[in-house]
């Protein structure tokens, strides 16, 4: 009897202490700081910006995970729950240059990593299109929480942050710089920017892509030519695909956010899908 309490007893040892150790290696990435310096956007608010900001919060995909007052983006028993935070109450506490960080580098105002903050896609966002945003933002009056609980992990989360299974967003941005200059470019570098900016954090461009959320996307080129651009734009528009299909996900962010894109941006991401150009790059509408 006192074997068997002896090994019980150092098997709960052992537990505690594995738990210990993934509870403090989780805490140590969560804390972990990045040093990305601010940069001043460098064009100012006008009210026509403003106009278009919640439209383009909508086709870059700012609305789809916040919603209106925050929104929860995972939640699973022992994993725990990730919560996309309510921008109307978080905005206010960031400078414009601040949030920019954020946005492009995944870096929150305290210097830690957002999660799931798809930094690596929005690493080239134009100044325009984030000023007109975060302009926006700052006209919308505070609401309350409408998800009053915040992020949190269990033992499995902790064990999945503490081996970098959790998608931090500021080791994966990229270095982008300076940023696009979306109105000079190009019909060819708008599709390129829409495609690096919107889609790219669902779908590579040649390759089936496993999000590891249990959702696996096909290649964007290979899907893009397989679409006439009527086919296209009614996927966008409605999220009926060919064949007047549902293709979950797909469907309900074009119906809730694609649909806002105007007619020149569908016909600029088709374009660039059907285009000879294999490189993907939108290195080439950098602001000069």
């Amino acid at each position: 009897m006192k074997i068997l309490l002896r090994i019980a007893a150092i098997a709960a040892i052992t537990i505690l202490l594995a738990l210990s150790s993934l509870y403090a290696a989780s805490e140590w990435r969560l804390a972990r700081h990045y040093d990305v310096p601010l940069t001043p956007l460098r064009i100012a608010p006008a009210t026509a910006l403003v106009a278009e900001g919640e439209r383009r919060a909508h086709i870059f995909g700012c609305t789809g995970c916040h919603h209106e007052a925050g929104n929860v983006l995972f939640k699973a028993p022992g994993v725990g729950r990730l919560v996309a935070p309510n921008l109307t109450r978080m905005a206010p506490l960031y400078s414009d240059a601040e949030l920019a960080r954020l946005v492009r580098h995944g870096v929150k105002r305290n210097g830690t990593s957002a999660i799931a903050m798809p930094a690596a896609a929005f690493s080239g966002l134009s100044d325009e299109d984030l000023v007109s945003i975060i302009a926006w933002l700052r006209t919308r009056p505070r609401m309350a929480d409408a998800e009053p609980a915040q992020t949190a992990w269990g033992p499995l989360g902790w064990f999945a942050v503490a081996t970098d299974k959790v998608p931090f967003s500021a080791p994966r941005a990229r270095e982008v710089a300076p940023p696009v200059d979306r109105p000079r470019a190009t019909p060819s570098q708008q599709g390129a920017y829409l495609v690096q900016s919107i889609c790219s954090d669902c779908h590579k461009l040649d390759e089936a892509n496993d999000n590891g959320w249990g959702m696996r996307t096909p290649p964007l080129r290979m899907m893009g030519q397989a679409y006439s651009l009527a086919d296209f734009r009614a996927l966008m528009r409605t999220g009926k695909a060919m064949g007047d299909r549902e293709v979950g996900t797909m469907s309900s962010v074009a119906r809730g956010d694609f649909s806002h894109m105007t007619d020149n941006e569908i016909e600029a991401i088709h374009a660039y899908l059907n285009s000879t150009d294999k490189s993907g790059s939108i290195a080439a509408v950098s602001a000069k």
